[in-house]
């Protein structure tokens, strides 16, 4: 049984939902681009790595969330 949620909320609030993900996700970016400078002065390859890693999943977070405010306009 699936919910086909996209019929309870009216484009307006899912825009809305869309630009307030898409706000977190930029703010958590800056967050681990911070780490991950932080973590290459004290040569820390493994927390480089982990940071990396989170810019690649957020970054894709962003694009997803992108495409879909897009659909709306």
């Amino acid at each position: 049984m699936a919910i086909d949620f996209s019929h309870l909320l009216t484009d307006e609030q899912k825009r809305a939902l869309l630009e307030q993900r898409i706000a977190q996700f930029a703010t958590e970016a800056y967050q681990h681009e911070l780490n991950r400078q932080i973590a290459t002065s004290v040569n820390d390859a493994q927390a480089v790595e982990q940071a990396e890693s989170a810019l690649v999943t957020l970054e894709t977070a962003i694009d997803v969330h992108q495409v879909e405010l897009d659909g709306l306009s």
